[in-house]
């Protein structure tokens, strides 16, 4: 994936050590490459060319400093402007501008940028670097110190590239991603690799390694605001950021679903924002998913709408890409991303996406159980019986041994995230934590599409942000300030159904909830029929974007791929894994036994990885 990648050490360092970084992350020929080479610091940026296309590093005027910039900031055409007094401005791009704010802020500067980014500013007299991220850690980096050298890479295969550096597998993250499915925290399949966390500065020199966090997402709700104040500055502020990340030249897209939040980011656009849009929607052919997104592309008058059908084949045959892209972090189920993308591309340099409103805004998770717990205590226990269930199956799972050693792991990583929590009320502390893992681990879902294309995350604006963040649970839960917000935002999008109940976002709340109970209940239903028949009724379910587990039973290369990699013995992985219970698993899956898909996926893509980076051959 396009990012920034370097070493940074007091001793001397090999140039080629840079080359095999960069090379390791290069997936296509159109990438552009920026190098910094010194005794002391090789640094370098992979990247497409869409933003801050100009040559990095970029110098201040005496040589003292340089940067590289990758990603983008926006509404500081002003200050720019008051630098360019006081400095030799040459470029005038988003690298410069944060080089000059560091000469004259120091660190300060970074917690007022607007956007999404990874920069280094390496101080060259004194052998010292700055790495720093945007507030929500869209661009997702890694960092490692080892032998008394810094390394930085948007993948840790690049970080291995350094021939110093041991491979060996974490197993405190094995056992969190088994337990779960994903991993919290800094926590990487690498031992000594590391995530660079949201809203972090890392700052390495002589003294070692220091890091800050400037900011943390946490919930601060203002009662004395009316629901209609609330509404306007939420319109206010998600139409200016909109506007702002839309004014260049770009080719501008969004990827269209049948939720709320991609909508809602059309609805934000002008008339003549939305004639130059492309909407971008995939999924199995004429699901609800597709159906909803439809309606809403020809509601808002969009340029084009382009619908790629995801078939099993696309995963199958982009699995093996995926998990090496991203060193087993996200599932192989969004493998499909790849040819979509790669179509994406030649009619959209920047992507749109919505960021999780449905969860902030929207309380998707939020139940009347979390919002009348009388005590964090009492929270805590309702949030764990959620996770604890999801890491139930563990001791059958693993290798006895290997359970023995990492079984209080997970619980041990969900105490620690739970109490960082700030928030006071019992629904916005369920919310924090929710936001700061598991949404935190999901940008990993960016780096698959970023090979391809540019994502911008108007959602994610910091007076957007801290608009919603300000929100009472009481008005978050059950999207009610959210429909009330869309519908007023545009109400011919509020009138487009919402996949998940298939009514209308203007609809009443009670036609709401039917949708959801009638859609969990056909589920069910579909479900029952295929194991009391032994497999012989089989009732289609198109209701999401794909469905898994109908895969299974339907189609044959779909079967064949998981067959040969579950039912193969790797080197090694016995003593991680109860190969005994993996092939149970998918017997059961295959009879219809039980709905297994997601924990098959699982272990396939963790087969996949360590195959691709433990097995010599």
């Amino acid at each position: 994936m396009p990012g920034l990648v370097g070493i940074i050490s007091q001793s001397i360092l090999e140039e080629k050590i840079l080359d095999e970084m960069i090379f390791s992350i290069k997936y296509q020929e159109r990438y552009k490459i920026d190098r910094y080479v010194s005794p002391n610091c090789l640094l370098g940026r992979v990247h497409i060319g869409t933003w801050n296309p100009e040559p990095q590093p970029i110098f201040n005027e005496d040589k003292s400093l340089c940067i590289f910039f990758d990603g983008k900031i926006y509404g500081h055409e002003i200050q720019l402007e008051e630098l360019k007094e006081r400095h030799n401005v040459v470029v005038g791009n988003d690298a410069e501008f944060c080089l000059h704010s560091f000469e004259e802020q120091g660190k300060d500067f970074i917690k007022r940028l607007n956007g999404n980014f990874v920069l280094a500013i390496y101080d060259i007299i004194n052998k010292k670097i700055i790495i720093a991220n945007d507030r929500l850690g869209f661009r997702v980096h890694y960092y490692a110190i080892n032998d008394g050298r810094l390394h930085l890479a948007p993948e840790p295969k690049a970080i291995l590239k350094d021939p110093t550096f041991k491979k060996e597998l974490d197993e405190e993250a094995v056992a969190e991603f088994f337990a779960i499915g994903e991993n919290w925290g800094e926590k990487t399949f690498f031992k000594g690799i590391n995530v660079i966390r949201p809203a972090t500065i890392l700052t390495f020199d002589l003294n070692g390694l220091s890091k800050e966090t400037y900011w943390r997402l946490h919930y601060e709700p203002d009662y004395e605001k009316s629901e209609e104040g609330f509404v306007d500055d939420l319109i206010r502020t998600l139409r200016k950021a909109v506007a702002i990340r839309m004014s260049d030249k770009h080719r501008y897209g969004v990827s269209l679903s049948g939720g709320l939040d991609s909508r809602t980011v059309i609805a934000a656009m002008t008339p003549e924002q939305r004639k130059d849009l492309t909407a971008c929607t995939f999924g199995q052919d004429n699901c609800d998913e597709i159906k909803c997104a439809k309606k809403a592309a020809k509601k808002a008058k969009v340029k084009e709408h382009i619908i790629l059908d995801v078939k099993p084949e696309d995963i199958v045959r982009n699995a093996e890409k995926d998990v090496r892209m991203t060193d087993g972090r996200l599932l192989l189920a969004m493998s499909f991303v790849h040819p979509t993308y790669e179509r994406f591309k030649d009619q959209v340099d920047v992507m749109l996406d919505g960021y999780a409103l449905d969860l902030t805004l929207g309380g998707f998770h939020l139940t009347r159980e979390k919002m009348e717990c009388k005590s964090k205590k009492e929270l805590r226990e309702i949030l764990w019986r959620k996770w604890s269930n999801a890491s139930s199956e563990l001791a059958n799972l693993l290798n006895p041994e290997f359970y023995q050693r990492v079984k209080d792991f997970w619980p041990a990583t969900f105490e620690k995230e739970f109490d960082n929590t700030i928030s006071e009320h019992p629904g916005n502390i369920a919310h924090e934590l929710s936001m700061n893992t598991h949404v935190a681990w999901m940008h990993i879902g960016d780096v698959p599409p970023r090979t391809y294309l540019e994502i911008s995350h108007p959602t994610s604006d910091p007076e957007f942000v801290d608009i919603w963040r300000r929100v009472p649970p009481e008005l978050r839960i059950d999207h009610y300030l959210y429909r009330k917000f869309l519908k007023r935002l545009s109400p011919e999008l509020a009138g487009v159904p919402y996949q998940y109940s298939m009514f209308k976002a203007s609809a009443p709340l009670f036609l709401w909830k039917f949708g959801f109970k009638y859609y969990m209940g056909k589920q069910l239903i579909a479900k029952k029929l295929f194991r009391i028949s032994k497999g012989k009724i089989l009732l289609k379910d198109k209701h999401g974007y794909v469905n898994f587990e109908e895969w299974f039973h339907t189609d044959e290369e779909w079967r064949n791929f998981f067959k040969e990699i579950l039912l193969a013995n790797v080197d090694g992985l016995d003593e991680i894994l109860n190969q005994k219970y993996v092939e149970t698993l998918l017997e059961k899956q295959l009879k219809g036994e039980g709905d297994f898909s997601r924990r098959l996926m699982d272990i396939t893509t963790f087969k996949i990885f360590y195959r691709q980076n433990f097995l010599s051959h």
